[in-house]
């Protein structure tokens, strides 16, 4: 066999092998993030705030609405760029400063007091310019667990260990507790946010309808517009409501022709 012939056999062998054993990809990450609103939250969760004090969530939303925002302090990646999106819409919506809180919760229980506190001053302007206050829970395995099932999400630790996949969002509470809206992303338009927060105040939430066009909608804040995802929700909407009909016409007209002549 010449080393030409030997190439061809080696290059046709790599070849087969390639095709008998695909190149294996990982898992995409496990992650959902499908809050309920009217859910009521437990409201015997117990965290500790920046200041390492014992905090229930039913303390931070006894007399107005809560924004909170799940994620964790030692994230590289979004969680920052999340909380910088929820206070610049907070300062963008001309609120007034007691017309809510924010709450920072972290989705790892093994980050700590000092791991939150290290991290608030990270947002001390822009919380500054929204007149408001900001608080950083940490909490044991027990209480993340509850509060991820409540708001509707999953998460998924990364292989390294230290890094754990996860939707970007928030959930805007109710002051008895119970979600009243929740957006997906990492800027939230600012407009949205307060109407939001003033349905919350009133013990409105959001229905169905509602929190499905949030979820196919992606605020654009370079444009200042929504991106036309949004017609998958309104195509969504127009064939639900196309098909109600079409039952409704269907049942009645089943109904004419079975009456008596």
């Amino acid at each position: 066999m010449t080393a030409r012939d030997t190439a061809v056999a080696l290059v046709a062998w790599l070849a087969l092998t390639a095709q008998a054993a695909p190149l294996g990809l990982p898992a995409p990450p496990d992650m959902a993030f499908a809050p309920i609103p009217g859910r009521q939250l437990p409201a015997d969760l117990i965290f500790r705030d920046d200041d390492g004090r014992p905090v229930r969530l039913q303390d931070l939303t006894r007399d107005r609405p809560l924004v909170l925002v799940p994620g964790y302090y030692r994230c590289p990646n979004l969680c920052s760029t999340v909380m910088d999106g929820v206070l610049e819409s907070l300062v963008q919506a001309h609120l007034p400063r007691d017309a809510w809180r924010v709450a920072a919760v972290s989705i790892d229980s093994r980050e700590t007091v000092a791991v939150a506190a290290a991290k608030k001053p990270h947002y001390a302007a822009l919380l500054a310019a929204t007149g408001g206050d900001l608080h950083m829970l940490t909490g044991d395995a027990g209480a993340v667990a509850a509060l991820m099932r409540a708001i509707g999400m999953r998460t998924s630790p990364l292989p390294d260990g230290d890094q754990i996949a996860h939707p970007a969002g928030l959930v805007v509470l109710t002051p008895d507790g119970r979600i009243a809206r929740a957006f997906s992303g990492v800027r939230f338009d600012a407009a949205a946010l307060r109407t939001a927060i003033e349905q919350a105040a009133a013990g409105r939430v959001g229905s169905p309808a509602q929190q499905l066009l949030m979820r196919c909608v992606h605020f654009d804040p370079q444009t200042g517009r929504y991106t036309m995802t949004i017609l998958d929700g309104i195509r969504i909407l127009f064939l639900s409501a196309f098909a109600a009909l079409g039952i409704g016409w269907r049942w009645r007209a089943g109904r004419r022709r079975g009456r008596p002549s």
